[in-house]
């Protein structure tokens, strides 16, 4: 059974680098991507935001429509036939008729109309700024996959160094033959993880050519993430989203809308005049005559009064209700906001700490138990738990350095800005 397992385990080992190597023979990625040109690539790609542009642009056009007039009619009649007889109508009129609202009914759907289209102009930019935290957050899982490829690929050969040093302890007799099995069994499970980690690699690549509506031949070249940066005060951040956010802009505006629906309401008070040109025509006297007519509505009448009524208190009940909900989303955004800040200052201090205190130190630890293992001065279990450590701290810090990032992109939606360092201490965003 003792020689079956170890069998076994070559046809595995042998296996794992046939397949290592497949992946490795794979082309390299050789252009380097700039973030900046990925940005630029979605705004002017992704088709999601192309869609919000195009419901931006229908939203303008329907602007002129909510001032003007209805369309007018025009009506003919032929009268008094007599059968069948078309031609011998004691009358045929011709009448043209429009319909006039209140002036100031036509002024406000023209105000509500423009209200709308700055909706959807907020509609736009939120998504704007939703595509690019998406991106930003593909991009460090992308890299964060890939890094954990490398960190892969070192760790395998550093414990090939020390199996080398092990085989060599164990032909003279210093090492046993466990040692060896757990040497090979830690490589073995670093080439087996090189497959699922090639799958992230490919998933995020798909996420990314997903949001820039780019090609799947086209190649995804090497991206960097930048080290932390000294970020905007946490009043600075509540401040812009506040007044800039376009989702909260948006629940605003829906409160004013509705404010302006209560004006609409109430005007429906107000009468509507109706207009009429006629023109009539005697076919058997050869008589043509002009008739004009005008006339109102009567919104104020008792058994039609109370509908006018109910439409205004129907809407100043909505304008409430949004009104509540507008201060519900700015309490949430705010509250994400400082969560995500106090986040990403624990993420920042634990970068600090592992990138600059713990890391260099693992690193002179493992050099020393290796130097020590080859003399042996150190048994191999000491080194077995140095590498460990020292390969679960640099997974640690390719973790941390995307989960930074993301909660980077995170914070950038909630405030509702594609770059977080562009705004100014004043909470302005600056313009180049």
């Amino acid at each position: 059974m003792k020689y079956a397992s170890a069998i076994l385990l070559c046809i595995a080992l042998l296996l794992g680098e046939a397949n290592a190597q497949s992946i490795s023979e794979r082309p390299a990625v050789s252009q380097k991507e700039n973030l900046p040109s990925l940005i630029a690539e979605a705004l002017s790609q992704n088709p999601d935001i192309a869609a919000e542009m195009h419901k931006m642009d229908a939203a303008v056009r329907r602007v002129p429509q909510s001032g003007a007039l209805d369309d007018p009619e025009l009506i003919f009649k032929l009268m008094e036939i007599p059968g069948i007889k078309f031609n011998e109508a004691m009358y045929a009129n011709i009448e043209l008729m429009q319909m006039i609202p209140f002036p100031t009914k036509l002024s406000a759907r023209r105000s509500l109309g423009n209200l709308l289209s700055e909706h959807a102009h907020h509609d736009h930019m939120e998504k704007i700024v939703q595509v690019v935290a998406d991106l930003k957050i593909a991009i460090a899982m992308l890299w964060y996959s890939r890094e954990s490829l490398s960190i892969n690929k070192t760790s395998q050969e550093l414990l090939k160094r020390i199996l080398k040093v092990t085989e060599t302890s164990y032909s003279v007799g210093k090492a046993t033959q466990q040692e060896l099995l757990k040497t090979k069994i830690e490589i073995a499970k670093l080439v087996a993880d090189q497959a699922g980690l090639q799958e992230k690699i490919t998933a995020s690549e798909s996420m990314i050519r997903r949001l820039l509506n780019r090609s799947p031949e086209v190649p995804m070249g090497h991206i960097d993430l930048e080290s932390p940066t000294t970020l905007p005060p946490l009043t600075d951040l509540l401040n812009y989203a506040e007044h800039h956010k376009p989702m909260l802009i948006h629940d605003s505006l829906n409160v004013v809308e509705k404010e302006m629906n209560v004006r609409l309401m109430r005007q429906e008070y107000l009468p509507d005049l109706k207009l009429s040109l006629e023109y009539v025509r005697l076919p058997m006297t050869m008589e043509n005559r002009w008739s004009v007519s005008a006339g109102i509505t009567l919104p104020f009448a008792p058994w039609t009064l109370s509908k006018a009524s109910s439409r205004v208190q129907e809407a100043e009940a909505e304008q409430l209700m949004l009104s509540s909900m507008y201060t519900s989303s700015k309490n949430m955004i705010q509250s994400e906001i400082r969560n995500k800040y106090a986040s990403l200052e624990a993420l920042e201090s634990q970068l600090h700490q592992i990138r600059d205190v713990m890391l260099p130190l693992l690193e002179q630890s493992i050099d020393l138990l290796l130097t020590e293992y080859e003399t042996g001065q150190t048994s191999y279990l000491m080194v077995l738990d140095g590498y460990r450590m020292y390969n679960e701290m640099r997974n640690d810090q390719a973790m941390t350095m995307m989960k930074y990032h993301e909660t980077i992109a995170g914070i950038e939606r909630e405030v509702g800005v594609i770059d977080i360092l562009s705004i100014s201490g004043s909470g302005k965003e600056q313009h180049p």
